[in-house]
C-alpha cells in the first residue's frame, strides 16, 4: 500500500531533498508538491496521508490553507508536520494554533521522519474526538441554550445536526423521534417546499430568510411556526450549516384569520405583526452580540491562558477543565540569583530597582525562547527555567547550557556598559543540574506551571555553590555535555546537609563547535549535531 506525502514548497528546495532520503522507497511513498496557497486545493484533489509544509511557506495564504483544512469534514484529519530550522519558540505557538500538530528540524535524516509520521498517524484518533468536541462546542455558543424560541442546526448535506431544549419544548418531540417521524418529509423538496426555497435563497448570497409553516406537535395539536434560516460559511466563504431559528406564531397566526374578515382591524393587524417581527429581529441581534463577546472574551482568555501555561498544559485546561501532572526522565534545570540583591534593597529607589531587575529578567527570558526553554517562575530576584518539558527532548542538557553561556555573556557586556557609565553592575549566580521531575498545575484560581523533585534541589545547590559570571554544573549534566564545552572539575563540593557533589564550571563551547571568540555561539558543524537528538 503506497503512502501519499503532500509537501507545500514555495522554493522546491525541502521537495529535492525529501526525494531523496526517500529515493530507495519510492514504490512506497508518493510525493506530490504544491505552493502555499494551494495546499487546501491539493489536499482535496490528492487525499494524502500526512502534509509537510516548509516554514518559509507559512505566510499568510500557507496559514489560510491550512486553517481550511482543519475546517473541512474531508481533510482537517490529516496531519500536518512543519518543516523549519531554528526558530524562536514562539513561532511555534502560533502555528500549532492554525492546525499544525508537530515540526522537524532541518536537516533531518529518513529515520526521524519515518517516525514523525509515525507519531502522527497515533495522534490521528485523538485529535479527531478533539475536533469534534470543538465543533460541537462552537455551535453550542451561537446561542444561549435556554433561549424560549427553537433553535436548529442543519447541515449542508442536509441532516439535522442539534436542536436546542427550546425546539424539543415547542414540538414536543426529541432529536431522535423528530428525525424518525418527519426525516424524510422536511427535506423534500415536493412536500416541503418553504424549507428548499430558503436554502435556496442563502446559496443566492440572502443573509437570512423567513417563513411560516403549519406543523403538528406529538400530542397532536397543530401549530404554526415561524422560521429564519440563516446560513453558516467557512473561510472560503462556502456554506457549511444552516441555523434555524423557530418562533411559535400560532396564536398571530388565529388572530390574523379572524381580523381577515374585519377590514376596520387590519391596520392593527398589521402594526402587531411588525412589533412582532422587530423584537424577532432585535432577539437576533441580542445573540450576534453575545457571539461576538463571547469570541472575543475566549480570545483574550486563550491569550493570558498562554501567557502563564505552557500551550499543551492551556489547552488541556480548556477542554478537560484540569491538567495532569506528567513525570520527565530528562530534564535539564537552571537556576540563577543576583549577589548581594537584598543589600541592593536598601540602597536603592524601590522603583529604579525593579525597573533594573525587570531588564534582566526580561533578556532572560528572550535568551531561553531561542533554546526552547520552558520558564517556570520568578522569586524574588531568583529565575528558574527548565529544558525538555512540556515538549520532551534529548537535548535539553546541551540547549541549557548554551543558554546558560549566553546569560554571563550579557551579564559580562552590560557590566561594561554600567561601569562606563559609572554606575555599579549586578552580578549572577548560575547552576544547572540535570534530573527527573514531575511537571503539572497547581492552584485552583491562579494557575502555576511547577515541577518537583530532588532534580530541582540539586539545580539550587549548583548556584548556591557556584561563583559570579560562571557556569556551575552539576557531574550528572557534565556527562551529556562534555563532548562539546570546556569543562572545569572543581571536585566534590559539600552543599547542605553535608551532601557532596560533584560540580564543572563551563568555560565555553569546544572551539571546533563555536563560531565566536568566547564560544558562546555554536557554528553549523555543531547545528547539525544537536539536530540529530
Amino acid at each position: 500500500m503506497s503512502y501519499k506525502i503532500l509537501i507545500a514548497d514555495d522554493k522546491g528546495n525541502s521537495f529535492a531533498y525529501l526525494q531523496d532520503i526517500l529515493r530507495d522507497d519510492k514504490d512506497r511513498f508518493i510525493i506530490t508538491q504544491s505552493v502555499r496557497k494551494d495546499i487546501y486545493k491539493a489536499a482535496l484533489k490528492n487525499q494524502p496521508n500526512i502534509i509537510l509544509v516548509c516554514f518559509d511557506s507559512l505566510a499568510r495564504n500557507g496559514i489560510e490553507s491550512i486553517m481550511s483544512l482543519k475546517q473541512d469534514k474531508s481533510t482537517h484529519d490529516i496531519p500536518v508536520i512543519l518543516i523549519t530550522n531554528y526558530t524562536p519558540r514562539t513561532n511555534f505557538d502560533r502555528v500549532f494554533e492554525y492546525g499544525v500538530v508537530d515540526f522537524i528540524k532541518t536537516p533531518y535524516s529518513k529515520d526521524e521522519l519515518l517516525m514523525r509520521f509515525e507519531a502522527a498517524e497515533s495522534r490521528r484518533e485523538f485529535q479527531h474526538e478533539i475536533y469534534i468536541e470543538h465543533e460541537l462546542l462552537r455551535e453550542l455558543s451561537i446561542v444561549a441554550k435556554k433561549t424560549a424560541t427553537g433553535v436548529i442546526i442543519i447541515t449542508n448535506e442536509r441532516k439535522i445536526e442539534w436542536v436546542n431544549e427550546g425546539f424539543e419544548r415547542m414540538y414536543g418531540y426529541s432529536l431522535l423521534e423528530f428525525s424518525e417521524k418527519f426525516g424524510e418529509f422536511i427535506f423534500n423538496a415536493e412536500k416541503n417546499t418553504n424549507l428548499s426555497v430558503a436554502m435556496q435563497k442563502c446559496k443566492e448570497g440572502a443573509e437570512s430568510y423567513a417563513y411560516e409553516s403549519k406543523w403538528e406537535t406529538k400530542t397532536g395539536k397543530e401549530m404554526w411556526v415561524q422560521t429564519t434560516l440563516s446560513p453558516v460559511y467557512n473561510e472560503q466563504n462556502i456554506i457549511i450549516k444552516y441555523i434555524g431559528i423557530e418562533s411559535d406564531i400560532t396564536e398571530l397566526k388565529e388572530v390574523e384569520e379572524r381580523l381577515e374578515a374585519k377590514n376596520e382591524s387590519l391596520l392593527t393587524l398589521t402594526e402587531h405583526l411588525e412589533s412582532t417581527n422587530l423584537l424577532l429581529e432585535e432577539q437576533r441581534q441580542e445573540i450576534e452580540q453575545q457571539k461576538e463577546f463571547i469570541s472575543e472574551q475566549k480570545k483574550k482568555s486563550d491569550e493570558l491562558l498562554l501567557n502563564i501555561l505552557p500551550f499543551e498544559t492551556a489547552e488541556q485546561l480548556k477542554k478537560k477543565g484540569f491538567a495532569k501532572s506528567k513525570q520527565y526522565k530528562l530534564v535539564s534545570i537552571l537556576f540563577t540569583d543576583f549577589k548581594d540583591f537584598s543589600r541592593l534593597t536598601g540602597v536603592m529607589d524601590s522603583q529604579e530597582l525593579i525597573k533594573e531587575l525587570n531588564h534582566y529578567i526580561q533578556k532572560f527570558d528572550e535568551i531561553i525562547e531561542n533554546h526552547y526553554i520552558e520558564k517556570i517562575k520568578t522569586i524574588g530576584d531568583a529565575f528558574m527555567c527548565a529544558g525538555g518539558l512540556p515538549l520532551r527532548n534529548k537535548s535539553n542538557p546541551i540547549d541549557i547550557t548554551l543558554a546558560a553561556l549566553e546569560i554571563q555573556k550579557f551579564m559580562k557586556d552590560y557590566a561594561k556598559e554600567k561601569r562606563n557609565k559609572n554606575e555599579t553592575p549586578w552580578e549572577l549566580r548560575l547552576g544547572i543540574h540535570t534530573g527527573e521531575v514531575i511537571a503539572g498545575v497547581i492552584g485552583k484560581k491562579k494557575f502555576a506551571y511547577d515541577i518537583w523533585g530532588d532534580a530541582v534541589n540539586r539545580a539550587s545547590r549548583m548556584e548556591q555553590s557556584g561563583e559570579v559570571g560562571r557556569v556551575n554544573v552539576s557531574g550528572d549534566t557534565y556527562e551529556y555535555i562534555k563532548d562539546y564545552f570546556v569543562c572545569e572539575h572543581r571536585g566534590k563540593i559539600e552543599v547542605k546537609n553535608n551532601i557532596e557533589l560533584d560540580m564543572y564550571f563551563v568555560n565555553r563551547l569546544r572551539p571546533e563547535y563555536s563560531k565566536d571568540e568566547d564560544g558562546v555561539l555554536p557554528n553549523m558543524d555543531f547545528i547539525r549535531i544537536l539536530a540529530k537528538y
